[in-house]
């Protein structure tokens, strides 16, 4: 009988079937497989051995029975070594798959899983193996997903393995988890599909890294588009590497203005295509360095800079630069340059950014005038002007307040404070009154201050201080500003002037009790003088006609002189008693017409005109406030005027002429407001008089000309003026000699119901 021989032990065979073109190696899922299949050969052919041993009773196989036993214990020896080291093989393996960050798993044809390390239970939110073994996709992610993952998978069956696809899993608060996963099919001993073996990656931190690297790349992006400074990346080369729309669209139009200059008959639409857009003339750019676009000095200067950057390292921080250009303004830039380096911190070129600030540099050098306008007005004031911080020290002062402590320059005041120019006592009230205004926020105006001239002075004099409170732009406090005006002459004259105003007042009390006696013993005088030239009159004319024919001639003309005489007296004393009664008599302010008052008077004036052949033209003429009787005495006194001073052989013409308006009375002051005016105009065709005369004729018996030309008592027009002021109004005279004269009135249309005081006039 042959012996029997030690059953073979199968070893495992790696398929090679090609994946991609390379040989498949074996997974790990797939060995810890073929492990346990062969464990189980060698387990099912060991117990078939024992029972075919067991079932020969034969005893003349003694020997050979004993050689299959030495032949069983043998393979048995070897079956037991193949044990421990696939066992040991198995659990190696198996601590690699678990410890593994990776997710490892593996499916069999149906789906369901076979193997899963805790990586992908993770994943799969089971927290054991057993859990997820014997489930498919359908029992562990939503219905959309599953499908997806099984038509993966049915295509790795089916021999097209996925290698380093990127796909993500529902996570833990809706967050998405990421994998960079491989399938490939699971193949048995036989070579014969099983299923498949997957591998996943969890790249959720570098699909995040990449996230926020995208987002800082548009962001970056969206930057240099949106940003008005001029920003640029150049190489070690001074070449741009990338440029902002700024920069460009800045850069784009120096390089027109150049090639136009250059080139002056090329039209606009004929220009090189990098000329007639930015984002064309930004992708130009690229590899350019400034010699391309700027002129030969410009560009040296920026080129020098940038290489001194690379080589030293140092950044060039906010330098101003005025650039030339041709045919149009310069411009400001504000420039600040730096090294570029890369992730080691190699310099691998410059990065620098441009802004355009020439409005800001013309803001500037206007403030700056405008700081030197206001330094010299404050120097040139006659005033002492000081600034001073909260704690009260000076720090700022013109040259009249330095003067005035002593001091050469306002400099020299700078952080002292009142203590160092004045007695302690005024320095504390000083301070007291700027703590106040810091607190209250309340201005000192115009307070009147009697201070010693200086720290060791016995001399006092006045000052009008005024003082405010400084803030900043934010509003918070910084201290307070002040300004102090010498008042002293103005003190010591308003003192002058008090004196003189109260000596003034007692004269015009004298003068005022004088006129009132003036006026009163006018009155009687002129009221007791008409008796006596009365009698006169009438004793002349009864001596005329009794005693005529027995009078010499002599005698006749002596007579006829008296009675002129007491005639002329009588309308002198006439005169007077209407000046005087222009105030004492007077009645209420009425509306009176006036052309009603103007035919009255002119019908009074009917012999007179008759007899020079003259003749009145009264014009349309308003009604206004006014005393009736005084009113026609200011036209009787005015027409009768213009009658008398009339030219030898022309017949006088008199116009009466009104027209109202709005406007500032006369001796009115401007914030009473305007009112109606009514301006009444008397102007006539006769002899005239010199302007220079002006003053003269309104004045108390002022004439002009002789008795013998012209009758009167020259009270006429200083009568019409004392009317004109009783009623709030004035009077005045146009007239050139041998051409007439015209004189115009103004008065208020509307009345006060109490007349002007005697006083005013």
């Amino acid at each position: 009988m042959e012996p029997i021989q030690e059953p073979a032990v199968e070893t495992i065979q790696r398929p090679n079937s090609p994946v991609n073109g390379r040989p498949e190696s074996l997974s790990p899922a797939a060995s810890y497989a073929e492990l346990a299949r062969e464990n189980a050969q060698l387990r099912h052919e060991r117990d078939l051995l024992q029972t075919v041993i067991d079932s020969l009773p034969d005893p003349i196989f003694a020997k050979d029975i004993a050689e299959l036993t030495r032949a069983k214990k043998t393979s048995s020896a070897e079956l037991q070594r193949r044990t421990i080291e696939l066992s040991r093989d198995r659990l190696l393996l198996r601590t690699l798959i678990d410890n593994l960050p990776d997710c490892i798993y593996a499916k069999d044809t149906a789906g369901r899983k076979i193997l899963a390390n805790p990586a992908d239970l993770k994943n799969l939110r089971c927290k054991t193996e057993a859990e997820a073994i014997g489930k498919t996709d359908f029992d562990l992610f939503p219905r959309e997903m599953a499908e997806k993952f099984w038509a993966d998978d049915q295509k790795v069956i089916g021999g097209e393995p996925v290698i380093d696809r990127e796909e993500f899993l529902p996570g833990e608060g809706g967050h998405k988890v990421w994998l960079l996963t491989s399938k490939l099919p699971l193949r048995d001993q036989s070579g014969q599909l099983a299923g498949l073996i997957g591998i996943g990656r969890n790249i959720t931190k570098q699909k995040e890294a990449e996230a926020r690297l995208a987002y800082e790349q548009r962001l970056f992006r969206q930057l240099l588009e949106a940003l008005p400074e001029n920003i640029y990346f150049k190489d070690r080369e001074s070449r741009f590497v990338r440029v902002s729309h700024s920069k460009a669209e800045s850069t784009l139009q120096t390089v027109r203005e150049r090639y136009q200059a250059a080139h002056p008959e090329v039209a606009p639409d004929a220009w090189p295509a990098h000329l007639t857009s930015v984002k064309l003339f930004a992708d130009w750019l690229i590899g350019k360095t400034d010699f391309d676009t700027f002129s030969e000095t410009h560009a040296r200067m920026a080129h020098e800079d940038e290489q001194e950057i690379i080589r030293s390292g140092k950044s060039i921080t906010g330098k101003l630069q005025k650039v030339e250009y041709p045919g149009r303004t310069a411009a400001w830039w504000l420039s600040t340059k730096m090294p570029w380096r890369d992730a080691e911190g190699n310099i691998i070129g410059t990065f620098g950014t441009s802004l355009n600030v020439t409005q800001l540099k013309q803001v500037e050098e206007e403030l700056n005038r405008e700081r030197i306008l206001l330094r010299t007005l404050i120097d040139r004031l006659p005033d002492a002007i000081y600034v001073k911080d909260a704690a009260g020290r000076f720090i700022l002062n013109n040259v009249v307040h330095a003067r005035r402590r002593g001091l050469n320059s306002p400099e020299e005041m700078k952080g002292k404070t009142d203590f160092d120019f004045f007695p302690k006592a005024v320095a504390e009230q000083f301070a007291a009154d700027e703590q106040k205004i810091i607190q209250t926020g309340e201005p000192v105006i115009n307070q009147e201050q009697c201070v010693p001239a200086g720290e060791h002075s016995s001399e006092m004099r006045w000052t009008a201080v005024s003082k405010v409170i400084w803030r900043d732009d934010a509003g918070d406090i910084l201290g307070t500003i002040g300004i102090t005006h010498d008042i002293h002459e103005f003190k010591v004259a308003q003192e002058a002037l008090r004196a003189s105003e109260a000596k003034l007042r007692e004269s015009a009390t004298r003068l005022e009790r004088s006129n009132r006696e003036l006026q009163d013993f006018a009155y009687v005088a002129s009221h007791d003088l008409q008796e006596p030239l009365r009698k006169i009159v009438v004793f002349g004319d009864r001596l005329r006609e009794k005693a005529a024919s027995r009078l010499d001639p002599e005698t006749l003309d002596y007579l006829e002189r008296m009675q002129k005489a007491a005639s002329r007296m009588q309308n002198l004393i006439n005169d007077l008693l209407t000046f005087s009664r222009v105030t004492t008599k007077a009645q209420p302010f009425v509306p009176v017409h006036l052309s009603k008052l103007a035919g009255e008077v002119i019908e009074d004036l009917e012999g007179r005109i008759e007899m020079t052949s003259g003749r009145v033209e009264p014009g349309a003429l308003p009604v206004i406030d006014g005393e009736p009787v005084q009113l026609r005495q200011l036209l009787q006194n005015l027409i009768g005027n213009a009658l008398k001073f009339r030219r030898p052989d022309v017949p006088p013409v008199v116009k009466i002429e009104a027209r109202t308006w709005s406007g500032i009375p006369p001796r009115v002051e401007a914030k009473a407001g305007p009112q109606e005016l009514c301006e009444l105009t008397v102007s006539d065709n006769g002899i005239g008089f010199d302007e220079k005369y002006l003053d003269r004729i309104f004045n108390v018996f002022q004439r002009l000309h002789t008795r013998n030309e012209y009758e009167g008592t020259g009270m006429g027009l200083a009568i019409a003026r004392k009317i004109v002021l009783y009623h709030g109004g004035e009077i005045t005279a146009k007239s050139v000699p041998g051409q007439g004269a015209a004189f115009i009135v103004t008065l208020p249309v509307k009345q006060p119901k109490t007349p002007n005081n005697e006083s005013k006039l």
